[in-house]
């Protein structure tokens, strides 16, 4: 049976290496997982969400904010997630922790397992070379609240560090009254999580968070269907469908707030298409 074991192990290790070398594909999606009201991930699931943490001294600090991979060189967030880095180019202390399924796990676990015997490759740190916020990021507002980050080295691609399409295939005009997933990691649980939003219009958003003023422009609001709170830059993924058939994730907007007024909770993202051509401006790689 040991041995057993350590064959199945070497194999999974060859597999996993396999997959840095060749092409990987964005927004990977099974459909199995989709119809669940699972409110925690499987570890493959949204390989391309990760943690944001701050360098201090010999440990790390964790910002609880995730991250979202664009490419092998960079990842997003929110700008306000960023505000803590004083260096944005050189000596910048932002670290990234890609392919954590569990908070708890150390990126020095090359496999971090629970207590039941089941083992997952542990987390990778990536170190962040350069933090660009997006230019019309309103400090007063909080619209356009979204930042890139690149990093030092090019990630290594896994069957559970993987990018997120930006862009789906046949886009609906209107992001309002649909249903959307998202996921990251939660200020309750060390597993990364998952959910359902419902978005509604910018007039409704006002009513359930009691503003004065409608959120700004480039925002919009989402009724989640538990009130688990989330790191700020969550993902909020819709899904490209080809041939009557789910195909793929995209992102389309970062989670900016959550505002919670009596018994409802409401989530306030970033929308990001109309910052695509800035977003791929400044991501894209030679």
């Amino acid at each position: 049976m040991v041995v057993a074991g350590k064959l199945v192990l070497l194999l999974v290790v060859a597999w996993l290496g396999a997959l840095t070398m060749g092409d990987t594909p964005c927004g990977r999606l099974e459909e199995r997982v989709l119809y669940t009201m699972d409110e925690r991930t499987e570890p493959s699931e949204y390989p391309w969400i990760g943690v944001l943490l701050q360098s201090q001294g010999n440990g790390y600090t964790n910002t609880r904010c995730t991250v979202v991979i664009v490419n092998q060189q960079h990842v997003l967030t929110t700008a306000s997630c960023v505000k803590r880095f004083k260096n944005r180019t050189g000596n910048v202390s932002a670290v990234v922790m890609l392919g954590v399924w569990n908070e708890s796990h150390s990126p020095d676990e090359e496999f971090a397992c629970n207590n039941r015997g089941f083992c997952v490759p542990g987390p990778k740190l990536y170190n962040v070379a350069e933090i660009k916020v997006h230019p019309d990021a309103d400090k007063d507002t909080g619209d356009n609240d979204m930042a890139i980050l690149r990093l030092v080295e090019p990630i290594e691609w896994t069957n559970y560090i993987q990018p997120i399409c930006m862009e789906g295939n046949a886009e609906p005009e209107s992001l309002i009254n649909r249903n959307l997933h998202f996921s990251g990691f939660t200020h309750t649980d060390n597993i990364k999580g998952k959910g359902l939003a419902m978005t509604v219009s910018r007039q409704k958003c006002k009513q359930l968070t009691s503003a004065s003023t409608l959120p700004p422009e480039n925002q919009l609001c989402a009724f989640p269907v538990k009130r688990t709170k989330f790191y700020e830059g969550s993902a909020l993924m819709d899904i490209s469908v080809e041939r009557n058939v789910p195909h793929s994730f995209y992102v389309v907007a970062l989670l900016a707030r959550v505002m919670n007024v009596g018994v409802v909770t409401t989530h306030v993202y970033q929308d990001l298409r109309r910052a695509r051509p800035w977003i791929m401006e400044n991501t894209a790689t030679k």
